[in-house]
């Protein structure tokens, strides 16, 4: 080390002329000129701390000899003769020695230039001062220092070796700078500790480290704040209690895995060059990662964060922070998370990861795939604002309480399928570019905060859409806006559901084909109508409502085998009278494909029943008797379409089949199906007119009233024979035969043996109807 050039000795003449002036330095502590206390050596102006090396050798004075006087200093009552300020000195080893001067006084080197001080399985008892000196190697190995160590912009040019070494006071390295390798495994720091803006060129060891101290208003009893690490360093199974790397500079790899954080841990600011590796290690206190930048792999694989007791949020917050590359979050334990504003430039993985209270994922952005695989949120989590640059995979995710997905974008695939939902879930405004698939999820929350436990208002879908066999309480895709096809085949609504579909830049459809849809409203908004299967869905107390084309409403729904549970067609009487009752008619669009079951007569006839059986349920008379009248209509194509079609049908068969056909179509022509009252009723009271109006023709329907053309003949006028006609084929169909008229014609007897038969027939056709219309059965 180049020395200052002595000056002028100030004491007696076997002083030492040392002296050091620090306004030559720039980071000295010293606000005075220094003077050296110590005799000089009998054949030297300076003191065996002082003197050159060249004198040292000259003079035969060894390391041993400079131990032995610093060691007898030790026990000087002056304090100061413990000073070594700006020595120049050899290898200092003091392995194995108890140092432990009566005096307790401080041994200060401060801008000392050692080649090397060796305590190993030492004890230093005093203080030590090393701030600004020049180490070539410093070792501690399993030595207990019971003094405060001040070290402050200290300079190691070799390695630095503590391991198993106790420093019972503070230690202070802050702007230390270690060019060699540090070496610190298995050390306990006992005082507040500070390596902050240190500089470790080499490896750093500080695995299996115990620390505490006592500095609880700072939180910081061990603080690498703004240190730089230029090569790997390692924390492995260290027990940290307040530890901070702020602004810490990791440009190699970093390893804390298995480290074990007990006090509040911050490495707000800090870059991670490298690997950053914190797999399964523990933070039972508050920790920070505030805009910290990870610019490689940052592994948190079974970490815990299990927060304070003080605090009632963010036990562990990422806000702000940068992940360059993948994030692996796989099996970690959450309590109170915010990883708000934070971006992710590569994968992110929270498979079966836990978060036992709220997560706070504010506008996170994520450019490639995130995995929620299996994850568990047991309270609320916010990603409101976020952006999904890739696939999400939620599958099998469970959400135990509200689950905001408010305003967030997935560019690409978003999968939730079997994911749970248990209290209310939002994708309010949520834009899905890619497919979304919500396959057999489950939202049964109790919709404590929204109107629906389920929300997909304003939401946009310009892919394809899968809610197959999912499961909702109440859901709302109210102005929602879908590009593609809608799948809730097999989905179950429990309550209540709100539809109302926008129009998208393509055909869509939405397809409820085997679903359960108990109560809520599906409503077409003006413009092209959106089209719904209903193919073998249960459909409960739905309200359809339109705007614009309300007389088309129903044409839009495929009512296929649909189950009509307590459905009310009595507030679409109107649409259905215009429409003569028709709901089986379907207007699809360029999105509608194959359905699950194709429309024939048979599975309409089947349609019809169903409607029929809702509307009596419900009490509904009017609606149960025209679905009754349809049903038997499709009833007689159906049996039309066997007889022409089915060609190993045997001739007894094929003639009960017309029978049955032939027995439709007259139920149909005079009662309606027991449903058309006048038409019965004008049957029975003027088909007797039509059969007076046969015998007033004469030729084979002559009877002794006589004939219109032959009036004469009876001596009676045209109307007169008209009249007496009529009358007798009233008196022949109601049975009565007085006898004052009898049939003369072939043609005539029969008619006349046919029309009390008829009698019968029309008049227990007329009673049926009544009785129908009347106590409105089927």
């Amino acid at each position: 080390m180049s020395k200052n050039e002595p000056k002028p000795a100030l004491m007696s003449s076997s002083a030492c002329r040392y002296t050091f002036d620090p306004s030559t330095q720039t980071d000295a502590e010293l606000q005075t000129t220094w003077e050296c206390p110590h005799e000089a050596h009998p054949e030297s102006e300076y003191c065996v701390f002082h003197m050159s090396r060249d004198e040292r050798v000259a003079h035969d004075v060894t390391a041993d000899d400079i131990v032995d006087v610093l060691q007898t200093n030790l026990e000087s009552p002056d304090t100061r003769v413990n000073e070594y300020v700006g020595a120049d000195l050899p290898h200092l080893s003091l392995t194995y020695q108890d140092i432990n001067g009566s005096t307790n006084h401080v041994l200060n080197f401060q801008h000392a230039d050692i080649d090397g001080l060796d305590l190993t399985h030492g004890r230093l008892d005093q203080g030590l001062i090393l701030r600004e000196a020049t180490i070539g190697r410093l070792k501690f190995e399993d030595s207990v220092v019971t003094g405060v160590v001040e070290a402050s912009d200290l300079t190691v040019q070799g390695t630095v070796t503590t391991d198993e070494a106790t420093f019972e006071q503070d230690v202070r390295l802050d702007g230390a700078v270690f060019h060699g390798d540090v070496d610190c495994d298995e050390t306990t720091f006992r005082g507040d500790t500070t390596f902050e803006a240190a500089t470790f060129h080499g490896v750093a060891h500080f695995r299996n480290v115990e620390t505490s101290g006592s500095s609880h208003v700072l939180e910081d009893h061990i603080s690498f704040a703004d240190a730089t690490f230029r090569d790997d360093a390692s924390f492995r199974q260290a027990a940290f209690e307040y530890v901070t790397f702020e602004g810490a500079q990791f440009t190699a790899g970093s390893d804390f895995e298995h480290a074990d954080f007990s006090g509040n841990a911050r490495f707000d600011g800090a870059t991670f060059q490298q690997m950053a590796d914190f797999d399964e290690a523990r933070f039972d206190d508050d920790a920070s990662f505030e805009d910290v930048r990870f610019m490689q792999l940052a592994e948190f694989r079974g970490v815990e964060f299990n927060g304070g007791s003080r605090t009632t949020n963010d036990d562990v917050t990422f806000e702000g922070a940068v992940f360059e590359s993948e994030a692996d979050y796989k099996l970690a334990h959450f309590r109170f998370a915010d990883f708000k504003d934070a971006t992710f430039k590569g994968q992110v993985n929270f498979d079966r990861a836990t978060f036992t209270a709220r997560a706070d994922c504010h506008r996170v952005q994520i450019a490639d795939e995130l995995d929620l695989a299996c994850a568990t949120f047991e309270d609320e989590v916010d990603f409101s604002e976020s952006s999904f640059g890739d696939d999400v995979i939620a599958v099998e995710t469970e959400f135990q309480g509200d689950a905001t997905f408010d305003e967030v974008t997935f560019d690409a695939r978003a999968r939730f399928d079997e994911a749970r939902f248990n209290e209310d879930a939002s994708f309010s405004a949520a834009t899905f570019h890619g497919l979304a698939e919500f396959r057999g999820a489950v939202f049964e929350g109790e919709a404590r905060h929204l109107e629906e436990n389920a929300s997909f208002r304003e939401a946009v879908f310009r892919k394809d859409a899968e809610f197959e066999a999912a499961n909702f309480t109440n859901v709302s895709f109210w102005d929602a806006t879908f590009h593609g096809r809608c799948d809730f085949r097999h989905a179950i609504i429990h309550e209540s559901a709100q539809f109302r579909l926008l129009d998208g830049e393509r055909d869509t459809y939405v397809d409820f084909t085997d679903a359960t849809i108990n109560g809520g409203t599906i409503s077409q908004v003006g413009g092209d109508a959106i089209p719904y299967d209903l193919t073998r869905a249960t459909i409960g107390d739905i309200q359809l409502e339109g705007q614009g084309n309300e007389h088309e409403l129903l044409d839009h729904f495929r009512f296929c085998l649909t189950e009509f549970d307590h459905f009310d067609f009595s507030t679409h009487h109107a649409y259905l009278e215009r429409n003569d009752w028709t709901i089986h008619d379907f207007v699809g669009n360029n999105a509608t494909g194959q359905f699950a079951v194709e429309m024939n007569n048979e599975i309409i006839e089947e349609t019809y029943r169903k409607a029929q059986d809702s509307a009596d349920a419900v009490g509904d008379t009017p609606a149960s008797r025209e679905f009754e009248f349809k049903r038997y209509y499709y009833n007689r194509k159906t049996n039309l379409d066997i007889i022409r079609s089915e060609y190993s049908l045997n001739a007894l068969g094929r003639v009960k089949k017309s029978a049955s056909v032939i027995l439709n179509m007259f139920m149909q022509v005079t009662c309606g199906y027991g449903n058309r009252l006048p038409r019965i009723a004008a049957f029975t009271f003027l088909l007797p007119a039509l059969f007076g109006l046969l015998y007033a023709l004469g030729g084979p329907f002559l009877t002794q009233a006589g004939s219109v053309f032959n009036a004469s003949g009876v001596d009676k006028t045209p109307p007169d024979v008209l009249f007496d006609s009529v009358y007798y084929s009233y008196i022949s169909f109601s049975t009565v035969g007085y006898g004052d008229i009898n049939p003369l014609g072939p043609a005539a007897r029969v008619l006349a043996a046919s029309q009390g038969m008829l009698n019968g027939l029309f008049f227990t056709l007329l009673t049926f109807t009544l009785f129908k219309r009347v106590l409105g059965g089927s």
